[in-house]
């Protein structure tokens, strides 16, 4: 508790110098995310000169999704720039889609999108103009199609047609089919499709991978409608809200999770873009690296919670890779890319703000994703647990209870496992599958201890998440499970605890520990997994990935 009241009262401190920030930053729901906010804010407005003409606008955005106030110099300054530059549709040079991209979400997203409608439409209308006929962009005619660039020319169109401007359905359709049909055989993407330009050399990394899975999201969502996202149900009072009065809103889509082209008949169908989604954020998956080793670092995860967000993973994810992030941070706030130093904290602010996520729930009236964990969900919670009776009476109690509301002691739970009938436990193996997503790591812990004792081999995929759990103790118990049902007692020679090694009182070198660890357990798990799993489950390899609860080289 003492690490995270000092973690809390410096991050109360930076915010506290915050210069222009008008009130509090966003909070990112852990706390450790919060100082790292904080510290990349801080630098950003320290060094407002230095920051260049065409990186004004990605600066601006990410402040303001950081909660930073419109009035702050920076933020004012990047959306003068985007206006000026969209009203006069001054696109040019190699990046001219890319700040199209960025300067169509700042306006879109700056408070008062109406005050910019006539740029948001001049921008929709020039990227529109500019897409190839394969559904791609790029640097220039004869070049061929760019998924990182044609990833910011359909965030461009998704910015202007969600505060009301018009943006061709075929658009979006187009872009799905040129992702869609450039995949790699392994589910992943290079830099240019059918091509051995950049890096990669025409194989599948991990920046264009999730640059692709976020994209065909983004598609999937104006084409078919959002996933994990339902339909908000009315609670105001039907006198002071008619039908007609409610519908009326600054965004037209509000509330609305279906297409929002209800009339066009799209080429590409939800399952099968889906399915490019699920299989892309499968290829990162099972090559798990929570701290990027990309040219182009900070990028990895901007596109990766872009993703998430719009695949609607189950969490956890987000703070395995913010840790792997924070490992990045310079002690001045600042995160180093290819690129420079204001590009790559602002992509790093958009990351743990979770920006991707702000515009959903704004644009859906919430939805069924949840925040972060919490900072102490790295070395557990020791708060004592209520009792419980037999271990019948406790699954038969996990079935009708709120996960959120369950509080049960973990030891006691492990004990009557261990000592009770293997043949009920199987039986109840749904009701402890739940026990995966319990908000307290003590619970997860259980639950992979008891998943493993059932000696269940098809049980694997699933406890291999457990190696990517944010939580050290669960990434122990998960080991041990696995090594109890594949019969491997020494489990490849991994040391039981993440955190085994030179001493240190270094809470940011035990991050860095226990993400070295865990990049390390999953590899040499999940290889072996796919050397020894049945024939059966060859075709099942992919979807049994994204049991997993997370999702680098441009």
């Amino acid at each position: 508790m003492r690490f995270i009241y000092s973690i809390s009262l410096l991050c109360c401190i930076l915010l506290a110098g915050q210069p222009h920030a008008a009130g509090k930053l966003k909070s990112t729901k852990v706390p450790r995310f919060d100082v790292a906010v904080a510290k990349s804010v801080a630098y950003l407005q320290g060094n407002a000169a230095k920051i260049g003409e065409r990186e004004k606008t990605l600066a601006a955005y990410a402040l303001l999704k950081a909660g930073v106030d419109v009035k702050d110099p920076i933020v004012a300054e990047g959306i003068r720039v985007a206006k000026e530059r969209a009203e006069a549709s001054s696109y040019t040079g190699y990046d001219h889609i890319y700040l199209a991209g960025v300067d169509a979400m700042l306006l879109a997203d700056s408070g008062d999108p109406e005050a910019y409608i006539v740029g948001l439409q001049n921008i929709a209308r020039y990227v529109e103009s500019t897409q190839r006929a394969d559904g791609s962009w790029s640097d220039g005619p004869r070049s061929p199609g760019d998924v990182s660039m044609s990833q910011y020319g359909v965030l461009a169109l998704w910015a202007a047609e969600r505060v009301g401007c018009d943006v061709s359905p075929g658009a979006f359709d187009r872009a799905a089919s040129f992702y869609v049909g450039g995949r790699n055989g392994d589910g992943g993407w290079g830099y240019r499709p059918g091509t051995t330009d950049g890096p990669g050399s025409g194989k599948s990394t991990h920046n264009m991978t999730l640059a692709g899975a976020g994209t065909v999201a983004v598609s999937r969502t104006m084409l078919h409608g959002p996933k994990g996202y339902k339909a908000k149900a009315a609670t105001e009072d039907p006198k002071k809200f008619g039908v007609l009065e409610k519908a009326e809103t600054d965004n037209p889509t509000v509330g609305k999770t279906g297409s929002v082209y209800p009339d066009y008949s799209a080429r590409n169908s939800a399952g099968n873009l889906d399915d490019a989604v699920s299989r892309g954020i499968s290829w990162n998956n099972a090559r798990f690296q929570p701290v990027s080793k990309a040219e182009h670092k900070i990028y990895f995860y901007y596109a990766l919670e872009r993703a998430s967000a719009l695949a609607d993973l189950k969490e956890g994810w987000y703070t395995t890779y913010g840790d792997g992030l924070l490992s990045l941070q310079d002690k001045d706030g600042s995160f180093r890319t290819f690129s420079n130093q204001t590009v790559g904290t602002s992509l790093a602010i958009l990351y743990f703000v979770r920006s991707t996520k702000q515009i959903l729930d704004k644009q859906y009236s919430g939805g069924v994703m949840m925040g972060g964990r919490d900072a102490s969900a790295l070395f557990g919670d020791k708060k004592k647990k209520k009792d419980i009776g037999p271990l019948d009476e406790l699954l038969a109690a996990m079935e009708n209870a709120d996960l959120d509301k369950l509080d049960i002691n973990p030891d006691d739970l492990v004990e009557k496992i261990q000592f009770g009938s293997k043949e009920d436990l199987i039986g109840q193996i749904d009701l402890l599958k739940r026990l995966l997503d319990h908000p307290d790591a003590t619970n997860r812990q259980a639950a992979f201890f008891a998943l493993g004792r059932t000696g269940d081999f098809s049980l694997i995929p699933l406890i291999l998440q457990g190696l990517r759990d944010p939580n050290v103790g669960v990434n122990s118990e998960a080991l041990q499970a696995l090594r109890y049902i594949s019969r491997k007692p020494r489990g490849f020679g991994l040391k039981e605890n993440p955190l085994d090694g030179p001493r240190t009182s270094s809470e940011a070198q035990k991050v860095v520990r226990a993400n070295a660890w865990r990049t390390k357990a999953y590899r040499t798990w999940h290889e072996w997994y796919a050397s020894v799993r049945p024939y059966k489950e060859l075709d099942g390899l992919d979807a049994l990935e994204l049991l997993s609860s997370g999702g680098g080289q441009r």
